[in-house]
């Protein structure tokens, strides 16, 4: 019983993340890609050997991605989930056994 209080007290507080979320995420991840790969495409126009700067499409492509994660890290961070105005905490005695339940309740945050 002292387990099954403690797993639900835990997933009342757990946040969720939204599937429009994760694809906004992944669409900002595929064109950091895309755009670092047509970066990598262009620098070989500028290079004396071209044949031989196809890992600049690579280089370019892997750089791009860690900006599209990067970027999509902020606009997914960018307005959180409310915190919520209360929070239920078990309370255990010395011995480790669960004694009751303590709910605070935010009044005021800044």
């Amino acid at each position: 019983m002292k387990i099954l209080v403690i797993t639900l007290v835990l997933l009342v507080q757990t946040s969720v993340c939204s599937a429009a979320d994760l694809k906004s995420f992944l669409k900002t991840c595929a064109w950091g890609t895309l755009g670092g790969a047509a970066a990598g495409m262009v620098s070989m126009a500028f290079s004396d050997k071209p044949g031989d700067s196809w890992n600049n499409v690579a280089k370019g492509a892997s750089l791009g991605l860690y900006a599209g994660i990067g970027y999509g890290v902020y606009q997914a961070n960018k307005n959180p989930e409310p915190v919520p105005a209360y929070s239920v905490m078990p309370q255990f005695s010395k011995k480790g056994q669960v004694e009751g339940l303590q709910m605070t309740s935010t009044v005021y945050e800044f």
